[in-house]
């Protein structure tokens, strides 16, 4: 085969184009319904994956309080170097097909009955990056049981309702 010939097939080849890209329209309309319904179909399946990992990584789940001493008073860099700390431990624990949902970390500060804490929650395979304490003037005591699951606050909007004041306030 010369040069001239595969010369001549590929422009013979360019000429064929538009009866080519004719035709595979004509399949694209014709088969239209299938693509959508394959699309669809694929869709749903990497969603329901996503979610059965993000359920999975959210069922196990691990919680430490960092309760501050009495002369607590953390420098900048303490307080920067704690947050790069709480980065590393989700960069640890992310994959590429874990969805950010199942391996966020969680920051809260809570006070229930008692001095305020910090409460830093995330998956349990980020145990060993939240071990390392973070601030040199803290406790660092691992959540377990009811006290890792905190109840959520209930917002009252206006008077109270209850049946003393229904009677008092139809009176």
């Amino acid at each position: 085969m010369t040069t001239n010939d595969v010369i001549d097939e590929i422009v013979s080849g360019v000429g064929n184009l538009p009866e080519l890209a004719q035709q595979a329209q004509d399949w694209a309309m014709g088969n239209l319904w299938w693509v959508a319904a394959c699309a669809l179909l694929v869709a749903v399946a990497v969603s329901s994956v996503q979610r059965l990992m993000s359920r999975s990584t959210l069922s196990n789940r691990t919680a430490f309080e960092v309760l501050p001493t009495n002369g607590f008073d953390p420098a900048l860099e303490d307080v920067l170097r704690f947050a790069k700390q709480i980065a590393r431990a989700q960069r640890s624990t992310s994959r590429w097909a874990l969805p950010a949902r199942g391996t966020a970390m969680r920051v809260r500060l809570m006070s229930v009955g008692g001095p305020l804490t910090l409460r830093v929650e995330g998956p349990a395979r980020a145990t060993t990056v939240l071990r390392h304490q973070g601030y040199a003037q803290c406790e660092l005591r691992a959540v377990t049981g009811r006290e890792s699951k905190p109840e959520r606050p209930k917002i009252r909007l206006g008077v109270h309702n209850d049946g003393t004041s229904a009677s008092t306030a139809a009176a």
